[in-house]
């Protein structure tokens, strides 16, 4: 590993969005404008400061300043390794999209959920550059209360439910890492860093505590990462939640919880590791579970935003499943997908927040025509759609040929069945909202001798451009990304440098 070279960037990325959070407190209600412009401009610069790492992150530079120091060997540290700027890119580039287009979905009388989301970027921010897991706990715990804001934001009683449920969930999850923190400190002697790959050891201590460690780890960031059966709350939190907060709590918020147990197989156990203790076999099984049933679950939901949720769900424990592959195609597509689920979901669920904000619909059975009246809105729901059910030249395809390869490369074919058996339910449940929204018409009518006659077609006009245009943006990325995916910052780029190390 090269030496880290000190810099302020990293702290300067983490505390931008705060000048957001001060805006909207200093300047007056009157001037609305003005502070919503300074929001956008907020996560703007940030991602600009973000993406100015790009450079020497590809050239194998890492950046790194120090926070704070608690105890000897125990300190708050920001570092900028490679696999750290990559989650750091896809944060601050979807948190931006999410902002322009809450600057029109959002009434603009509710700072609390620009404040909240300014303040919810900072801390995920925080645990991208994490240098050990002492500073991902805090900025994790602090991610967990500045995102439940976001969810009750409508003040429903489903919102209060569903954000309370959020709540007992998180809070159960953050006691159990503190736990797994601290069994990791002792039986590692003391080595919390990320700046390796595989830090503990049976030198250090038995098997069964090592075991320990892993699954108080799995537990505990799998109910971020809505590991089956720790999902529960999901399913009512998206949709709660308006959706600009569905799309980075599916995006971006469940990946923290899934990039933490990225981070525990490749930085704290290793490679090597995770074979000895052949962990590897529960994390792959729950994995497999969570894709299969969590897409069956999503079969029988009407609510749109509610069966994109148990999609997350599911989708998100391809991650799981590549890292437990513990082979090179298998960490890489699963890594990757990180970037690519963000993409896809993300474009679903702003085009759900079209929706409802257009016609007022939140059920699939009330969507007939819906293609007509919103046709480039429909259009880029049906790309991402696709791109989920793995059609290429998708990054949803680019996901699952590498884990199709890795399952080969670990022989282990069955994990191939699971990917195919995921693709043929994803199509199962997306396919027939694509039908209702551009084959069937609101006032069908069918006459006695079985024929459909449908009325005259209304074609509506588009949401407000700052609804749109991040739609367009991701549905485009969707393809390009899966068509160019060796461009300089795009996932590969970021993602192989990792994984040819780890999986040589």
């Amino acid at each position: 590993m090269q030496e880290s070279t000190f810099s302020v960037i990293p702290l300067l990325a983490v505390l931008l969005p705060w000048a957001s959070l001060l805006a909207i407190l200093a300047f007056p209600k009157r001037a609305e404008r003005l502070r919503l412009w300074l929001c956008f401009l907020g996560s703007l610069a940030t991602f600009g400061v973000v993406l100015s790492l790009l450079p020497g992150v590809l050239d194998g530079n890492t950046y790194t300043i120090k926070l704070a120091s608690v105890v000897e060997s125990l300190e708050m540290r920001l570092t900028v390794d490679t696999l750290g700027y990559y989650f750091a890119l896809v944060v601050a580039f979807l948190w931006m999209l999410a902002t322009v287009y809450s600057m029109s979905y959002i009434d603009h009388k509710h700072n609390r959920f620009f404040a909240f989301m300014a303040m919810c970027e900072s801390f995920m921010l925080g645990c991208a550059f994490s240098a050990n897991m002492f500073t991902y706990f805090i900025f994790y715990e602090m991610m967990t209360f500045g995102s439940y804001p976001l969810i009750i934001h409508e003040e429903t009683t489903m919102a209060r439910r569903a954000g309370y449920k959020y709540l007992v969930y998180a809070i159960a999850a953050g006691t159990v890492l503190f736990f797994a923190i601290v069994a990791h400190y002792f039986w590692g002697d003391g080595q919390l860093g990320f700046g390796s790959y595989g830090v503990l050891s049976l030198e250090f201590a038995s098997r069964a505590a090592l075991m320990t460690v892993f699954f108080t780890y799995l537990a505990g960031f799998g109910v971020k990462a809505a590991i089956m059966p720790l999902h529960g709350w999901v399913p009512d939190a998206h949709p709660a939640a308006p959706s600009p907060a569905s799309a980075l709590l599916s995006g971006v918020i469940l990946k923290a919880g899934a990039f933490g147990i990225i981070r525990v197989c490749f930085n704290v156990f290793g490679a090597d590791l995770l074979r000895e203790l052949e962990v590897y076999v529960v994390m792959a099984s729950l994995a497999c579970i969570t894709i299969v049933v969590a897409s069956v679950f999503a079969l029988t939901q009407d609510n749109l935003k509610r069966r994109l949720a148990y999609s997350s769900i599911g989708q998100v424990s391809y991650i799981i499943l590549g890292l437990a592959m513990l082979a090179h195609d298998g960490a890489l597509g699963g890594v990757m997908h990180l970037a690519h689920h963000a993409l896809m979901k993300g474009c679903l669920f702003l085009c759900a927040g079209v929706i409802l904000v257009k016609t007022g619909k939140k059920n699939i059975s009330e969507m007939a025509g819906i293609g007509y009246q919103l046709p480039i809105t429909m259009i880029c729901f049906s790309v991402a759609a696709l791109a989920m059910m793995g059609t290429p030249p998708s990054v949803g395809f680019v996901t699952k040929w590498l884990l199709g390869s890795g399952s080969l490369q670990a022989g282990l074919p069955v994990y191939i069945v699971v990917l195919l058996a995921s693709a043929l339910l994803n199509a199962a449940y997306f396919l027939p909202i694509i039908y209702i929204a551009f084959f069937r018409w609101e006032g069908d009518e069918v006459d006695e001798h079985g024929e459909r006659h449908h009325p005259k077609l209304v074609f509506g006009k588009e949401a407000d451009h700052k609804l749109v245009v991040p739609v367009v943006v991701l549905a485009a990325l969707v393809v390009i990304v899966g068509i160019w995916s060796n461009v300089p910052g795009f996932p590969y780029s970021l993602v192989s440098k990792v994984v040819n190390v780890i999986f040589p």
